[in-house]
């Protein structure tokens, strides 16, 4: 019973020597500075322990930064495209000739702008016509006004009957009606007139103008197409999961999207998110943004893919820290914690971001709380360590010097 009893404890002691990182963060530092370390390294004066990292003594020398309240970003990742905010074909209307071709191929032009046009000399003609129809026609309505102005003194001296009254009222509207019918028949020249010109309906930019002067053109017949560049759009899909926290921030005012394109000459840029897809892609389980981006500088092309970035507003309550300072292990992540008395305490915690350099804590540390950010190598529950304070950025010139300092006593 005594061999059993002996060979269980063996066991048990191999076990807390292989598996001691895995226990040493869930147990009081006092107990854990009794586990045995794992290998037994030899430090520089022979003796057990003093691992990489360590100072003469058994002491090790570690940079610490001091945990804070704070909060940090809520970020999702994407890949997208640049769609234009509008972009359309334009079109011949009517049958003609192109006798004019006003700009070339990729021209940046604003809205009202004559892109080509068409033989409209028997437009202009018809015009012209109507244009003497109605002259002619005003003149008659002029000549009837005038008659009924006399007939009608007549009739109240009791010169004229009221029956010729009436046949110069009725003169008067007649010659109205006429000049009506001729102004809407000139208004449906200048519509004629005007479809002999092909313009741009918005300020854009165009692309290969693809008929050539004396080139006969129908109805519908391409003549380039015309693309709005700025601003633009950003395309993007995002999981179903997040619906709910994008619907949120859209509404906040808070959701937007900053996009890097490939390649070092465009600069990234930020926008807000204006639209949310009224439905999910049941196929791949996501759901559908668009960005609003500046891009003054045309460096942004339609079809163009970006690495996008959605921010959704910000994360508050959390305990700020430098990414470098947690660790990940098999079950979570852990940070080591510098106490009061210069001792190393493993802080098992729980991240709910990562932001650049920096992680935000929700669980296992607070603010105020000091963290190793550099010389964790050979740190274990109950070490003693020695702080090494962080350089200091330097008014101006070179960087300064760091210095040795022990932890300070904060009780």
């Amino acid at each position: 019973m005594r061999r059993w009893f002996i060979l269980v404890l063996v066991v048990l002691i191999a076990a807390a020597v292989v598996e001691r990182d895995r226990i040493a963060p869930y147990l009081p530092p006092a107990l854990a500075a009794y586990l045995p370390s794992q290998g037994g390294e030899q430090d520089g004066s022979g003796g057990k322990g003093g691992g990489r990292g360590r100072s003469q003594g058994g002491t090790a020398t570690v940079t610490v930064a001091t945990a804070a309240d704070g909060s940090l970003p809520i970020l999702r990742d994407s890949i997208g495209w640049v769609r234009p905010v509008a972009s359309t074909v334009l079109t011949s209307e009517t049958a003609g000739t192109i006798a004019e071709i006003a700009v070339g191929d990729g021209a940046s032009i604003k809205a009202g702008d004559l892109v080509a046009r068409l033989d409209d000399r028997a437009a202009k003609a018809l015009v012209t016509k109507d244009e003497a129809a109605v002259a002619r026609d005003q003149a008659t309505l002029d000549a009837a006004n005038d008659s009924l102005a006399r007939i009608e003194r007549l009739v109240a001296s009791g010169a004229a009957t009221s029956q010729a009254g009436d046949d110069a009222r009725t003169a008067v509207r007649s010659a109205t009606a006429t000049v009506a019918v001729d102004r809407a028949a000139l208004a449906a020249d200048h519509v004629a007139f005007d479809k002999t010109q092909i313009r741009a309906p918005f300020d854009g930019r165009l692309g290969v103008v693809s008929p050539s002067l004396g080139t006969l053109v129908t109805p519908g017949t391409a003549i380039a197409t015309l693309t709005q560049v700025s601003p633009v759009l950003a395309e993007f899909s995002l999981p179903e999961n997040d619906l709910d926290l994008l619907q949120a921030s859209l509404q906040a005012g808070t959701l937007q999207a900053t996009i890097d394109p490939p390649g070092e000459s465009t600069p990234a840029r930020t926008g807000p998110v204006v639209f949310i897809d009224n439905a999910v892609d049941q196929a791949s389980g996501t759901i559908r943004l668009r960005a609003r981006l500046p891009n003054d500088d045309g460096a942004l092309v339609p079809g163009q893919s970006i690495a996008v970035r959605a921010q959704a507003g910000l994360q508050g309550g959390l305990v700020v820290v430098p990414g470098v300072a947690v660790e990940p292990r098999e079950d979570g992540s852990a940070v080591y914690v510098v106490g009061a008395d210069a001792t190393v305490e493993v802080r098992p915690v729980t991240v709910a971001l990562r932001v650049g350099d920096q992680a935000g804590l929700s669980a296992g540390l607070k603010a105020g709380e000091r963290v190793v950010t550099e010389g964790q190598g050979g740190l274990r529950a109950g070490s003693r360590v020695e702080v090494k304070e962080a350089a200091p950025q330097p008014a101006e010139g070179g960087p300064v010097a760091a210095t040795d300092k022990p932890a300070e006593d904060k009780s």
